[in-house]
């Protein structure tokens, strides 16, 4: 297991440990979306997407047509293994 694969799982535990308070588990977020798109760019939406691109069209210039999944999430992400 490398070290993207580590870190993936260390965050998810935490994210499933329990109450985190707002600010951590947004933190958490945003480096496990990080992690996993380094992993599988093509995957999910790039930040950008997510930020910019949820309330306008995806046909928009400023924004690409892929897949919309969002790798948040408080469960283990089993493309890292």
């Amino acid at each position: 297991m490398g070290f993207i694969a580590r870190e993936l799982e260390r965050i998810t535990a935490k994210l499933q440990a329990g109450p985190l308070a707002e600010d951590e588990r947004s933190q958490l977020y945003v480096a496990q979306q990080a992690l996993v798109l380094a992993l599988e760019p093509t995957g999910f939406k790039s930040p950008y997407d997510l930020i910019v691109c949820t309330n306008i069209p995806a046909d928009s210039k400023d924004c690409r047509a892929e897949n919309d999944h969002s790798p948040f999430s408080d469960s283990p992400d089993r493309r890292a293994s």
